[in-house]
C-alpha cells in the first residue's frame, strides 16, 4: 500500500537521474531500466532519464525494498500499520485515510500497511519504521510475536490497538512483549493521532 502523503511529495520534488537511483539503491543501471520498463517505476517523462524522489520512495515501498534516507525529507517519519488478514481488507483503507487526514497538515509522514504473514518481519527490516501500529483484533498471538520481533530490530516505538474489553492479563502480555502504548479500538481519532505524535517525539529524542 502506497501512503506517501501530499506534503511529503511537495517537500521531495528533487529529481534523480537513473545513475543516481542505481547508486543509492545499490543496483545496476540496467536494473533501474527494468524497474522503469517492467515494474512500474515512474520516470519524470517518458525517455527523460529522471525520476522524482517521491516516486522512487513509492516504488521501493510497493516492492518492500529499503528506502535510502537521502531521498527522504529530514523530518520524515515512517509508520507501519500491521493488521490481521481478516480485518485488513475491510478496515485498513478507511482507517489509514482517517489517520492521515489528521496527520497530513502537520508533518511529513510515510506510511505502509501489511497483514500478519511471513512478509511482515521482512517489511520491518526494509521499511525501518519509526512507529509500528499493531491492530491486535483477531490477531492477538501474531501481534505478540511481531511486537517481540520489532523490539529486537531497533528503537522503533510500538502502539497496539486492542479490543475495548481486553483482559488486564492480555494487556500485560502486550506490555511485556514490548508495546510502548496500548489503546482501545474505540479511541477517538484525534486522541489516537496525539498518541502517535507523542510516541514519535519520544523515538526522535532517544535516537
Amino acid at each position: 500500500m502506497d501512503m506517501v502523503t501530499d506534503k511529503l511529495k511537495n517537500d521531495a520534488l528533487k529529481m534523480l537521474d537513473f545513475g543516481q537511483v542505481a547508486s543509492l539503491c545499490c543496483v545496476s543501471r540496467n536494473r533501474v531500466n527494468v524497474w522503469v520498463e517492467k515494474r512500474g517505476l515512474k520516470p519524470l517523462e517518458k525517455g527523460s532519464g529522471y525520476i522524482y524522489c517521491h516516486d522512487l520512495v513509492s516504488f521501493l515501498m510497493r516492492h518492500n525494498m529499503p528506502i535510502p534516507t537521502s531521498v527522504l525529507p529530514v523530518t520524515a517519519k515512517k509508520i507501519l500499520f500491521i493488521f490481521s488478514s481478516e480485518t485488513l481488507r475491510h478496515i485498513c483503507f478507511t482507517f489509514l485515510e482517517n489517520v492521515f487526514n489528521k496527520l497530513r497538515a502537520e508533518e511529513n509522514f510515510i506510511s505502509d500497511a501489511i497483514c500478519y504473514d511471513h512478509h511482515a518481519k521482512y517489511k520491518i527490516f526494509t521499511f525501518a519504521p519509526d512507529l509500528i501500529v499493531t491492530y491486535t483484533i483477531c490477531a492477538f498471538d501474531n501481534a505478540l510475536k511481531i511486537i517481540r520481533f520489532a523490539k529486537t530490530t531497533g528503537e522503533c516505538r510500538i502502539l497496539s490497538i486492542v479490543e475495548n474489553h481486553m483482559s488486564e492479563k492480555s494487556r500485560e502480555q502486550i506490555e511485556i512483549a514490548g508495546a510502548d502504548a496500548i489503546v482501545n479500538r474505540s479511541i477517538a481519532m484525534g486522541v489516537l493521532v496525539e498518541k502517535m505524535h507523542f510516541l514519535l517525539k519520544q523515538e526522535a529524542e532517544e535516537s
